[in-house]
């Protein structure tokens, strides 16, 4: 099955030594970003495009068993003939990249036994999938393998960093591992993090647009800040002298004993900063900055937002069961221009209550020319 771009050069400006760090993993050694923040300059002639599919029926259960003649594309409004329509399996290329920073240490801990759900109920017998940790840093856990002992081995490894949330940074380098894997391969992108970023050196709109250009599905599990605080709060800070010893006065009626004292003097009030602070966050990145979901839903991917370590479990068997039911629908645009424009994509099927989820759309731009040479 041909990608959304026949031809399409990706040429990426890498530190020294990046290369060596993806061709022999070290889980000691970070990944690089270029501080080159054009860090890829593309070439596109667009000959056909690929849409992956999700019909759902009005109590959210997938419908099955659709054919070509259900659908309809519509191209910057302008209706398009389906070439293509498949809904074969397609071996899964998977990177999964989780935020190992401090903030989410009570909560990412969980995914260390996870290893069997990923290979088993997303890949199956024919995916692999490589690993990427971040924080401040991006580190390579894992090359691609669909051994679930290899993948154990490798979710095992990760520790935890400093308190970055480099999202953006970890996606684009999955995007660029992913565009080394078989052109026949579904190629996914699993992230385990807060929603917000901070500190990537590459733009949110730029990875979105790579993951689209690369026709590459992003799929979110969300970690709580605050969860994970409350799962692994910091100790309570002890007071200087030993128990039993109180100099001050504690509240009139009482024993003193050191429960009574750090009560008393409200020893726990500054550990309920750090969980308050994160709370302001999450409510303002629901509103202003939700990297994640602007990820997947750019990409046709969904994103899940746990409430449980059971519901993290959960999320791993629906992105498996999402892939599975996607219908694969390509196309030749014939509304192409020289212009350099995004084309907004949408997918009807003539039933009143199915919702279709697909990405909502692509960029095309002008190839670019040499110095003194007339543009196309």
């Amino acid at each position: 099955m041909r990608q959304i771009l026949a031809l399409l050069l990706l040429s990426a400006v890498l530190l020294p030594g990046q290369e060596q760090n993806l061709q022999e993993p070290n889980v000691d050694e970070a990944l690089t970003i270029s501080d080159d923040p054009d860090l890829i300059n593309f070439r596109t002639e667009i000959n056909m495009v690929s849409l992956p599919v999700v019909v759902r029926g009005p109590k959210g259960e997938y419908v099955n068993g659709l054919e070509k003649s259900d659908f309809t594309i519509w191209d910057n409004e302008v209706q398009q003939k389906i070439d293509n329509f498949d809904v074969s399996f397609q071996p899964i290329s998977m990177v999964i990249c989780i935020q190992t920073s401090d903030r989410v240490e009570g909560m990412v801990d969980r995914v260390k036994g996870m290893a069997v759900l990923f290979t088993d109920a997303v890949l199956g017998e024919f995916g692999e999938t490589a690993l990427i940790s971040f924080d401040s840093r991006l580190k390579l856990l894992s090359e691609f393998t669909g051994d679930t002992k290899e993948v154990e081995k490798a979710l095992n490894s990760f520790r935890i960093g400093a308190g970055g949330i480099r999202v953006s940074d970890a996606v684009y380098e999955a995007i660029r591992m992913l565009n080394r894997r078989p052109e026949n391969h579904k190629r996914v992108i699993v992230v385990i993090a807060e929603g917000q970023d901070n500190g990537s050196k590459i733009s949110l709109g730029e990875t979105m647009r790579t993951a689209q250009l690369y026709n590459i599905m992003v799929y979110p599990i969300y970690l709580s800040t605050l969860k994970a605080r409350l799962k692994n709060p910091p100790p309570v800070p002890g007071g200087p002298f030993p128990p039993g010893i109180n100099p001050l006065p504690t509240t009139p009626g009482t024993v003193s004993t050191p429960t009574t004292y750090q009560q008393s003097h409200n020893n726990a009030t500054p550990n309920m900063i750090p969980l308050v602070t994160d709370l302001i966050i999450g409510v303002k990145n629901l509103v202003f900055k939700d990297a994640l979901a602007a990820l997947s839903t750019a990409t046709g991917g969904e994103h899940y937002k746990p409430m449980t370590d059971e519901g993290i479990e959960d999320a791993i068997v629906k992105i498996g069961e999402d892939l599975r039911s996607q219908y694969l629908l390509s196309y030749q645009p014939n509304n192409l221009n020289s212009q350099g424009i995004y084309h907004r994509v949408e997918v009807q099927v003539p039933y009143t209550n199915a919702k279709v989820r697909t990405r909502p759309g692509y960029f095309y731009g002008p190839r670019p020319v040499a110095d003194g040479e007339d543009a196309p």
